[in-house]
């Protein structure tokens, strides 16, 4: 790995390296996921989190393209995601798209907040990149205000 993820952590946020997590998680993403932060709960329960994937292009792949259809990548991944919007995200990142949705996991409600864009490095050309902020749907208004102040703040350097 080339690049550095940096983000401005909100309080109670902490990195987390991916032997903390639990076993198999990370099973066949292992080369995508670049960075990973989660706040720490007060109780046992789904602690909010961020995940940043980075995806090379292909040689033929449309960037553009790849940062629309990248959208439909997270709602195939995961059984029964819905996605409530999606938009440029001009104002967080150049070229960039904000997306949420939903989805139930082990009978908890989990909304999501995705920043994906495409950058250009001189090893490995076009990539996509994505910021998944998730948590509990009923605790989505207290983290939103952190969620979107750290997508600011995030940046990759090579």
């Amino acid at each position: 790995m080339s690049e550095t993820v940096r983000v401005q952590l909100a309080p109670g946020w902490q990195p987390m390296a991916a032997d903390e997590l639990p076993a198999g998680l990370l099973r066949g993403t292992q080369d995508t996921v670049r960075y990973i932060a989660a706040a720490v709960p007060q109780t046992r329960a789904y602690a909010p989190n961020l995940v940043v994937v980075r995806t090379p292009l292909g040689v033929d792949e449309d960037p553009g393209a790849v940062l629309v259809g990248s959208g439909r990548a997270i709602v195939d991944a995961i059984a029964g995601v819905r996605m409530i919007d999606e938009c440029p995200a001009e104002h967080l990142r150049e070229g960039g798209r904000l997306r949420s949705g939903i989805y139930i996991l082990d009978e908890t409600a989990l909304t999501f907040m995705q920043l994906a864009w495409i950058q250009q490095t001189l090893s490995e050309g076009a990539c996509l990149w994505t910021a998944t902020f998730t948590c509990a749907t009923r605790e989505f208004g207290a983290h939103f205000g952190h969620m979107y102040e750290m997508s600011q703040s995030l940046e990759v350097v090579a």
